[in-house]
């Protein structure tokens, strides 16, 4: 379905559904405005929404809290949650897709979306691109278009999470930059004992802060993010097939390789020879 109302642009389609509905996620609509409209739903939307404003501003009301929506800004709806929305100005142009799907769900948590939220975008450009694929597949009437936009669906959520939840903004940005020295300092001497107030004094804050600096910027411990840099490098040696398992332990940290292959394991769900055997068989 396509519409253009007199001098509003208006760009949306509401796809008849083929085989994407046994996907783990699919489209319902997609569309542009440059208007908004005046939506008041006492009972909310029967699917999930995600809407951004591109131009402009609006106002949106939501479990009781107000919100100025400007350019560069989202909020994502839930079924049926009660909400209302319109625009504060002559023009606040927005971009929308419903959707629904068995995976939702866990997508929504995923990207920290599980219940009403708004968000502010920080590279609007990167999301936007993807919402002008799938618009764009949508306007053509592609028989496979409704498979491939549940395929950009995903990607959106993905970047999603990347412009909404991992760069908030300048001050998280600066964070990572106080942390890049600790960072770099593990990559480079993962072989050796590394202890907690080693990498503190690095960047001089308290062990305790070190790890919530860790964790806002990557949702590690830093023995986590340590590990997981040991790890990388042996299946690296696993690969190369030259060195036996306890060497290759020794070389990445490990004096123990028993408790090595633990670790290996629960990371890979594989253990170092069966993950060397695997890709040996392979090539």
């Amino acid at each position: 379905m396509h519409g253009r109302i007199d001098k509003i642009m208006t760009d949306y389609y509401y796809p008849v559904l083929n085989d994407e509905i046994n996907l783990p996620m699919y489209i319902l609509g997609i569309g542009a405005r440059d208007t908004e409209f005046h939506f008041i739903r006492e009972d909310g939307y029967p699917n999930h929404q995600i809407i951004y404003c591109v131009r402009g501003s609006g106002h949106l009301e939501v479990e009781g809290q107000s919100y100025e929506i400007k350019a560069g800004d989202g909020f994502y709806l839930p079924p049926k949650v009660p909400h209302e929305y319109y625009p504060t100005e002559e023009i606040w142009e927005t971009h929308w897709v419903t959707f629904e799907g068995r995976e939702i769900p866990a997508m929504m948590e995923y990207i920290k979306f599980d219940k009403a939220k708004v968000f502010h975008i920080h590279d609007l450009n990167s999301v936007d691109a993807i919402f002008k694929k799938m618009l764009y597949l949508m306007r053509t009437n592609y028989y496979y278009g409704g498979q491939q936009c549940s395929a950009h669906l995903y990607q959106l959520f993905i970047e999603l999470n990347r412009v909404v939840n991992l760069q908030n903004g300048s001050q998280d940005g600066a964070k990572l930059n106080q942390l890049q020295p600790v960072i770099d300092y593990i990559n480079k001497n993962y072989p050796n004992d590394i202890t907690l107030s080693e990498l503190s004094d690095l960047i001089d804050l308290s062990p305790q802060y070190l790890c919530r600096l860790f964790k806002e910027c990557l949702n590690l411990r830093p023995f986590e993010y340590l590990a997981r840099k040991r790890i990388q490098q042996a299946k690296i040696l696993l690969l190369e097939d030259k060195k036996n398992i306890n060497e290759i332990a020794s070389e990445v940290g490990y004096n123990d390789c028993s408790y090595f292959c633990a670790v290996f394991k629960r990371h890979e769900m594989l253990s170092p020879a069966e993950f060397r055997n695997l890709h040996r068989k392979s090539n």
